[in-house]
């Protein structure tokens, strides 16, 4: 029974042994950059110049409340280019108030041309 016991010992440190030398190696190809990902430490910050033109500007809720639609709908006619706007990286959506009256003069243009 010692015998089973002492073996069993021994085979639990072996396999905690090794799994700390694949932490290791992981942790040493992490810090060389070989690995797939980087320390948070490590990171360097990102930041992207941004410059916004002059003028009025309305966030996509005060554009939605404007056009009497939801924030969804104008989500999509951003995304199918019916209407402009800027995309600020970590700031949101804005949209110009010329865009946005040009847009909405097109819009009325269009619904007052259809047969009633």
């Amino acid at each position: 029974m010692k015998r089973i016991s002492v073996y069993d010992k021994e085979y639990a440190k072996q396999a905690l042994n090794k799994v700390y030398r694949l932490i290791a190696d992981y942790g040493r190809k992490v810090r060389e950059r070989k690995g797939t990902r980087e320390l948070i430490e490590n990171r360097e910050t990102k930041v992207i110049p941004t410059s916004i033109p002059r003028g009025n500007y309305f966030t996509v809720y005060q554009a939605a409340q404007i056009c009497n639609v939801t924030s969804k709908q104008i989500r999509t006619w951003l995304r199918k280019g019916i209407l402009e706007a800027l995309d600020l990286p970590g700031l949101g959506i804005i949209i110009e108030a010329g865009k946005l009256n040009d847009f909405l003069g097109r819009r009325n243009s269009e619904t007052n041309l259809l047969p009633r």
